[in-house]
């Protein structure tokens, strides 16, 4: 299978993240458009789920696309319920759908389905955890600017520091182009992007940010940090093993989908459970 094509010059990197950040702020913080910021999230599912199943096939894996992209986006869709148990449901149900798909086709490969329910978690699962955030009650909006903040800060400073003075590999294998110094200066930009938002916080009274103090939203920093690294080198691993630069073309300079997304996708459900403790406060 061909690799995707796209973009990557910096002007042409800038115009596209100015351009869906926008998007992204009006349907965040627009009351009205709440089904929206569900629905817009739930067609990169899609979206990502179209991706990962292309890389899978690249390697010769035949994975569940259809049911799989059907049932990963709705597993996204049902964050706009705020629904934990409902979401949770239809993971398994999505599970059950692909299994008895992959019965029925006759693919009897462990890679064909073990693949297709990894998109159901790593695309769907952790892509409702955004809807999720975004519907807690009072906060739900400055939660989600919360993680866009922490995510975009790491991402914007590893890539312009590692650019600048980056000499040490963080990963050669997985990712070539990142480094020990990119990564530091991502954690340490999240760190302060959420110490700001704390001052802002404080400053400005109002159920727009959540009332922690100083080291929580420290805290948060840190581990959305670490979290959107990690998932990033993650996704580098997949298109690594299947010889692809990018995921696919969807954000011109950026890539696809999994490209831009998979730091929000693995950084989300840990504010969502920051956010509404597992087990009580």
């Amino acid at each position: 299978m061909a690799q995707p094509k796209s973009g990557g010059s910096v002007l042409l990197r800038t115009v596209t993240g100015v351009i869906a950040l926008s998007l992204f702020i009006v349907f965040m913080w627009t009351p009205s458009l709440r089904l929206g910021f569900a629905l817009l999230v739930s067609l990169l599912t899609f979206v990502g789920l179209y991706e990962l199943y292309a890389i899978a096939r690249a390697r010769q894996i035949s994975p569940e696309t259809i049911g799989g992209m059907l049932a990963g986006t709705l597993i996204t869709l049902s964050g706009f319920f705020n629904s934990p148990n409902l979401t949770h449901f239809l993971l398994y149900g999505g599970c059950l759908l692909v299994a008895a798909l992959h019965v029925v086709r006759g693919q009897y490969a462990v890679a064909g389905l073990a693949g297709t329910i990894f998109g159901l978690v790593y695309v769907g699962w952790f892509g409702a955890h955004l809807v999720l955030l975004h519907g807690i009650e009072h906060f739900g909006p400055g939660l989600v600017t919360m993680l866009f903040v922490a995510v975009i800060l790491t991402d914007t400073a590893a890539f312009f520091v590692g650019r600048a003075i980056g000499k040490h590999k963080l990963a050669p294998k997985a990712s070539p182009g990142k480094t020990w110094e990119g990564a530091v200066a991502g954690f340490a930009a999240s760190v302060l992007g959420m110490a700001g938002l704390y001052f802002l916080q404080r400053e400005f009274a109002g159920d727009v940010l959540p009332h922690w103090g100083l080291g929580k939203y420290v805290y948060a920093g840190v581990v959305l940090s670490i979290a959107s690294q990690v998932g990033d080198l993650a996704e580098s691993c997949l298109k690594r093993d299947a010889g692809w630069k990018d995921s696919g073309a969807f954000f011109p300079g950026h890539g696809g989908v999994l490209d831009r997304c998979d730091g929000f996708l693995f950084a989300s459900p840990f504010l969502y459970y920051m956010a509404v403790p597992l087990f009580g406060n």
